[in-house]
């Protein structure tokens, strides 16, 4: 990633360094951010994140509130804050008035004026972890008197941002019960993943999963991988992204000797939302795990539909196959559909 870095002389860094510590405090004690609508209206508050094309901004009289991107004229704050740009490049400093449809990034050196709509994260410096967190959970439960099978889905996603990098733990799991208990179908994963946007529009990750599914005969697959790619498309509307790395993994099936295997990875990802009310957030990612003659994809997809606030209806699609399964006996693909509910935090 390209990093403007307007050094100032010798001196005057330790001075900016202490005027910024000094006053970080009042600044932080007192909400003196100002949004202004494109209709003239301007709101006092606390810039707390732009992302995925909102503001979230905070306001003693109105809670928090989030904008959309696209409906500001400008935004202002004499706090210092990382501004984001499409292209990747990360400036530092105040927020300062500049014109219409355009912020001003005052640093020491200088001022930048960018127009807003390149402008795809900005994230206050010196925020505590806690506060930089953000995610959603979300359930779902089904049952059919007939067949006497009852489904319990629950899903999480917890994102730590930053404009240099993310961090990202999300599980799932679908607990299944039948009348006459003749066949398990329990699924489950958990996964940690690191990704670093070290160039312009490119990333580097990692990545660290644990998976059971009782459909393919998976018992527990421990797995180990790595990535680089290009960011095809980051914009306040949508992110595309690819990538090629390696994976490796330890897998222990249902009555079968431990394995061990390396694989090659492809990625793909792929966000579409919108803010208009109710606002709508579409994701597709895939990874396909190609070693030796055996073949294995993970498909997710998922649409959310805002209910009221931070709460949302969802529909997620999974699709799991393996053309050789840890049990040769066991099934090759594993698909569902997942109608739930959820809360975003």
């Amino acid at each position: 990633m390209r990093v403007l870095l307007h050094e100032p002389e010798s001196l005057r860094a330790p001075l900016a360094l202490a005027l910024v510590i000094m006053t970080s405090g009042s600044a932080f004690s007192q909400r003196t951010d100002v949004a202004t609508l494109a209709n003239g209206d301007r709101i006092t508050g606390e810039v707390m994140r732009l992302d995925r094309g909102r503001l979230e901004f905070k306001t003693d009289d109105a809670g928090t509130m989030y904008l959309e991107w696209d409906a500001l004229a400008s935004v202002v704050t004499m706090r210092i804050v990382e501004v984001v740009s499409e292209d990747g490049t990360r400036r530092v400093g105040s927020l300062v008035a500049a014109q219409d449809r355009h912020i001003g990034v005052s640093f020491p050196g200088g001022t930048d004026s960018l127009p807003m709509a390149v402008v795809t994260h900005i994230a206050p410096v010196g925020r505590s972890f806690w506060r930089q967190l953000e995610g959603s959970i979300e359930t779902g439960f089904s049952y059919t008197r007939s067949s006497g099978v009852a489904q319990l889905n629950v899903n999480s996603n917890t994102v730590y941002r930053r404009p240099a990098f993310q961090s990202r733990l999300t599980a799932a799991m679908t607990y299944t019960r039948q009348r006459d208990e003749s066949e398990r179908d329990d699924r489950g994963s958990i996964e940690l993943a690191y990704v670093r946007f070290r160039w312009p529009r490119a990333f580097v990750g990692a990545m660290a999963r644990f998976e059971t599914n009782e459909s393919v005969g998976l018992e527990l697959r421990s797995q180990v991988a790595a990535a680089i790619g290009p960011r095809l498309i980051n914009s306040n509307r949508s992110q595309m992204f690819a990538g090629a790395g390696l994976a490796f993994n330890d897998e222990r099936g249902v009555d079968v000797e431990p394995t061990q295997n390396m694989e090659a990875l492809l990625l793909f990802g792929l966000s579409y939302y919108t803010y208009d009310q109710p606002s709508t957030n579409v994701d597709i990612g895939l990874s396909y795990y190609p070693s030796r003659g055996r073949h294995r994809a993970q498909l997710d997809a998922g649409v959310r539909r805002e209910i009221w606030r931070d709460f949302f209806a969802a529909v997620n699609l999974y699709n799991t196959y393996d053309s050789e399964p840890p049990n040769p006996e066991a099934n090759t693909n594993d698909v569902g559909v997942v109608l739930s509910i959820g809360w975003n935090y």
